[in-house]
């Protein structure tokens, strides 16, 4: 039996400015436009058969999930594991700031996604230890097409898991707010059908 599994990044939270934060463990709301965003996906979900929704259970996630759902009474479940990357001590700092502030580990990061941990944060090997084995658990107890809502470094885990993408090219797959990544399961595999559709591409989702 063929489902689908729908994974949303969240809509854009409620920072101080448009730069390039280490927006992480930041429990921030969604802004304005963030809502405004999700909006946009609920009207491309509604014809759509989803039986069930996860998300991480930070406010970003939590609304954007609430906003997609509606009023269509589907059961929304908590998955903690799904939370976004730590960084530390670069919580909410832009990349620029941390380009000036601290330019020997902001290269080693560059030269190491896969390892690299700011201080007191983590690197995306542990964040693959416990995304993976919790996007699994979903798929064993999901009973057709299912939502699930969390953040760009937890997508960019289970895209680059499935299609085995190296770490070093982690900028090469873009995840915009409220983009919609699609996966299709058949006979235990998992296919990848579409990457960041949003409703500006236009159409519906695939």
């Amino acid at each position: 039996m063929e489902s689908t599994v729908y994974l949303v990044r969240h809509g854009r939270p409620e920072l101080p400015d448009r730069q390039m934060r280490f927006l992480g463990r930041t429990d921030l709301p969604l802004s304005v436009e963030g809502k405004e965003q999700a909006a946009g996906l609920k009207k491309a979900f509604a014809s759509l058969p989803v039986t069930r929704v996860f998300h991480s259970g930070m406010k970003r996630a939590e609304q954007t999930a609430s906003i997609i759902a509606g009023d269509r009474g589907l059961t929304s479940t908590v998955v903690p594991e799904l939370k976004e990357i730590a960084f530390g001590e670069w919580e909410m700092c832009s990349m620029q700031e941390m380009m000036e502030r601290d330019p020997e580990n902001f290269e080693a990061r560059g030269n190491d996604f896969a390892g690299f941990r700011p201080p007191g944060g983590e690197n995306f090997l542990d964040v693959q230890k416990r995304v993976w084995p919790a996007f699994q658990s979903i798929l064993a107890r999901q009973d057709g097409d299912i939502l699930i809502v969390a953040h760009a470094g937890v997508f960019k885990t289970l895209i680059f898991t499935i299609l085995e993408i190296s770490w070093q090219k982690l900028f090469s797959m873009r995840q915009d707010y409220c983009g919609v990544h699609v996966l299709t399961l058949f006979d235990g595999h998992i296919a990848v059908r579409q990457l960041n559709w949003t409703p500006r591409i236009g159409g519906m989702i695939p």
